[in-house]
């Protein structure tokens, strides 16, 4: 138990002493992968995928996002282009397109903490004729 501990002080010593990542800045947690990830990253929650109909008014809902969220940003990333609306905010909206057939729209949603991590999410909007 002894020699645990200190292996553990000396770890912790010497990534006092070298810092973490690429600035001076030493963040340490305590527990498994899932917690660790979520303590100290922001969690970029994009909402589920949709079904829309032509013409009607799609809502992309990033509330969710998990951490101390300083900033959002949604951008298309495939089919028919659209106009978002408040694409830097949690939630943003469009007019689905009219269509012949059913296309996919797919967006993503990238969310920065304070400390200036950041993350994505994906969703996608089926929109029917």
């Amino acid at each position: 138990m002894l020699r645990a501990k200190r292996w553990l002080l000396a770890w912790f010593s010497l990534a006092a002493l070298l810092g973490c990542g690429g600035d001076t800045s030493v963040a340490i947690c305590v527990g498994d992968a899932l917690f660790c990830s979520r303590a100290f990253n922001p969690v970029a929650q994009a909402g589920p995928d949709q079904t829309a109909a032509s013409g009607s008014l799609v809502t992309l809902d990033g509330s969710d996002s998990e951490g101390k969220i300083d900033s959002y940003s949604w951008a298309q990333t495939g089919g028919p282009t659209v106009a978002l609306s408040n694409a830097n905010s949690a939630v943003a909206r469009f007019i689905a397109p009219y269509v012949a057939s059913a296309v996919t729209l797919s967006f993503r949603l990238t969310v920065v903490d304070e400390t200036k991590q950041a993350d994505t999410d994906a969703t996608s909007v089926i929109v029917q004729p």
